[in-house]
């Protein structure tokens, strides 16, 4: 029912999501599923890009508590925050099972921007730090791609210094990202080739947000 990748590619910083979202009957006050396929999941906010998918509602008590506390500038806790946020849900009535998903942004960091991405399980939420050269996928748990198609995509991210300009390291990412969104696409009808995709400089933190399959670019 969606497709983000999350990925740290040495220098740089790669958000990507797909447009597709669905309020199921739980999360909908018991009406219908409702599928949309032109839903934002990528955001561009002062420190990066924050992307979600999962549980509509839960995403939404997470940031809004999140930017609430930046914003009043408090120091942040996120346990706090996503422990608070799986609880609204289901003070509302939402079964603990229904009230998943996965949040992934960029914050600064002791040497430079880094890439965090936060988990809600049925009963856990956990934490980590993307490392260099990794990617994360978050996405329906019976479509994920195999091993070797993951491995393939991860082994062709690039730092920025492989590229004789910028332009061409985006360019790059653009058309592997891309490929990955329409493959997956053509395999579940819940993920639009259609995506949006957020590069941060790791050092500087500017960024380049990029809406496809028009390429419409940001300067962030």
């Amino acid at each position: 029912m969606t497709l983000i990748i999350a990925a740290d590619v040495q220098d740089h910083l790669i958000l990507a999501g797909d447009h597709c979202a669905v309020f199921s009957r739980v999360s909908n006050g018991g009406k219908p599923d409702a599928v949309m396929r032109n839903y934002q999941k990528v955001h561009p906010w002062k420190y990066g890009a924050i992307a979600a998918s999962g549980d509509v509602v839960l995403m939404v008590n997470f940031w809004r508590n999140f930017m609430l506390q930046e914003g009043l500038g408090q120091s942040i806790n996120l346990a706090q925050i996503a422990r608070e946020a799986k609880a609204a849900r289901t003070r509302a009535g939402i079964p603990p099972s229904q009230s998943t998903g996965n949040v992934f942004f960029t914050l600064p960091g002791s040497d430079g921007f880094e890439l965090h991405g936060l988990f809600f399980g049925e009963r856990t939420v956990e934490f980590e730090i993307i490392a260099p050269i990794e990617t994360r996928f978050s996405m329906q748990a019976h479509r994920v791609p195999g091993e070797a198609r993951c491995h393939t995509f991860n082994s062709r991210l690039r730092p920025s210094f492989f590229f004789d300009d910028i332009s061409a390291f985006h360019r790059h990412h653009v058309d592997l990202f891309g490929r990955f969104f329409a493959e997956q696409s053509s395999v579940d009808d819940l993920v639009t080739s259609s995506y949006d995709i957020f590069m941060l400089d790791k050092r500087s933190g500017g960024g380049l947000f990029w809406t496809t399959p028009d390429a419409v670019t940001t300067v962030m």
